[in-house]
Parts: structure tokens; C-alpha cells; sequence
């Protein structure tokens, strides 16, 4: 009889990136999702060892390619590596603010369900929308301007509606909860101590 799949700690989570040969941009990135994550995670009835590991994780796909089939790729990673399901969901439903079947389709992706429905999927989908770059954190109104530009207006619309949703789960604007962590400087987190990185403020 198999046992049951053991959640990896932070520290496990990033010796998978490292050995799944994620570049240093990617693990970078994953730790400024991780820290807003986690601070969502902890205001909220999130599981907060769920959203820690696949703050840490979602880009795992990233390994193999870096269009959109990363998630599928993450995925598929992940049930190798014989992580918990609910694990692989949050890697699996994080991207955009979420893909209907038909989008999915669109994109080239195999059936699956890439729409995120947890508290843990929309926290992990949504703190991923709010980092730019390797290491920055933006507003919402910064992201939606950047979904906007780009013509992903009904992206757009999901990403707002789910700020609301989280915002209101969390008991405070997620915007706030970006503002303290850019003031503070706490944005890559304890993820520094594992990879060797330092935050970009003092």
C-alpha cells in the first residue's frame, strides 16, 4: 500500500527547483509569490503549508519551457515526483487569473481543469498576477494595467473579481498587504536563507 504524499517544506521546495534545474530568475520570482502568498495564507482560513509549497512550485514547468504549457509541464512534474494532488491542482490552475476549457483549448493544453476553485488556488494564481519580474511586487491596478495593455481584458476582469474575493477572505485590501511588504523590504522572505539571495531593500 502507497503512502500518503508528504507536503515538501520550503526548504524541500526549493531543492526540487534546483534539481529540476530552474534558473536563478525563476526561483527569484517564486520567492516574491511565496512571500506575498504566505501573508495572504495567514490572514485568511488558508492551509498555509499548501500555499507555501506551491507559491514555491508553480513555476516548476518553468524547468522545460516558458510558454504557457508550463503548467501542464509542472504538473506532470509534480505527479512524478509523487507530490500531494492538491499540490499539483495549485500548480496546475495558477495561470492568467485562471482558463476556461475552451481557452485552455485555445492555448494548446491538455484536458484538465485550469481554472483555479480552492482558497489556496486563487491565493498562489493572484500573488503570482502581483509580481513583476523576479522580484517585484505591484498593485492591482498596476497588473491590470499591464493585463489591459495587452489585451487581456476579460483577464482583467477575473483578476479584479478575485482581488475582491481574496481581499475579503484576507480582511484587508491585498493592496495593502503589497504595500507592507515593499516598505518593509520583506519580499523574497525566508526563501533568502535557502538560495543564498538577499532582499533588494535593507
Amino acid at each position: 500500500m502507497s503512502s500518503t504524499p508528504m507536503m515538501p517544506s520550503e526548504k524541500g521546495c526549493i531543492d526540487i527547483l534546483l534539481e529540476e534545474g530552474c534558473k536563478r530568475n525563476v526561483i527569484e520570482h517564486v520567492c516574491t509569490v511565496h512571500s506575498l502568498a504566505v501573508e495572504m495564507a495567514r490572514l485568511s482560513s488558508a492551509e498555509h503549508d499548501l500555499v507555501s509549497a506551491g507559491a514555491l512550485l508553480h513555476d516548476i514547468g518553468r524547468c522545460r519551457r516558458h510558454d504557457i504549457r508550463h503548467v501542464s509541464e509542472g504538473a506532470r512534474i509534480a505527479r512524478d515526483r509523487n507530490l500531494p494532488e492538491a499540490l499539483v491542482r495549485v500548480i496546475e490552475r495558477h495561470v492568467a487569473a485562471g482558463l476556461t476549457d475552451q481557452e485552455a483549448k485555445d492555448a494548446g493544453l491538455p484536458p484538465g481543469t485550469y481554472m483555479p476553485e480552492t482558497l489556496e488556488e486563487k491565493i498562489v494564481c493572484h500573488a503570482d498576477n502581483l509580481v513583476k519580474g523576479p522580484g517585484g511586487l505591484q498593485t492591482l491596478d498596476q497588473a491590470l494595467e499591464g493585463m489591459e495593455r495587452r489585451g487581456h481584458s476579460t483577464t482583467a476582469g477575473r483578476m479584479r473579481r478575485m482581488h475582491a474575493e481574496l481581499s475579503q477572505a484576507c480582511g484587508e485590501d491585498v493592496d495593502e498587504i503589497v504595500r507592507l511588504l515593499r516598505s518593509t523590504g520583506r519580499i523574497k522572505g525566508p526563501c533568502a536563507a535557502y538560495t543564498g539571495q538577499r532582499d533588494a531593500h535593507p
